[in-house]
């Protein structure tokens, strides 16, 4: 009558086939954590190159904002000499009817 696995008293046996297990275990726990540190690496690339992104997009958005306040700073002259130069306009035709 053979003994199975677990009724195997002897401990060098039972030594040997939990170093093998732990050993297997021990490479894939060490492959998902590689594979998990490859993952977060590219997730901090990707992210990394987004924040790059949004960075241009918001400078460029400053300088419309900039350029949007100093047409608006400088804005009340300009209107008040279009609206001059219309109204001129206007009273040169009315005048040649």
């Amino acid at each position: 009558m053979s003994k199975s696995p677990s009724e195997n008293k002897d401990p060098s046996t039972f030594k040997a086939q939990e170093s093998n297990g732990g050993s297997a275990n021990a490479s894939a726990s060490t492959a998902s954590t590689q594979a998990e540190m490859v993952k977060a690496f590219q997730d901090l690339t990707r992210g990394e190159q987004q924040a790059a992104a949004l960075e241009a997009s918001l400078t460029s958005l400053e300088s419309k904002l900039d350029a949007l306040l100093a047409s608006i700073e400088a804005g009340p002259a300009s209107p008040n000499a279009n609206k001059t130069k219309e109204n001129s306009e206007e009273q040169g035709h009315n005048a040649e009817k």
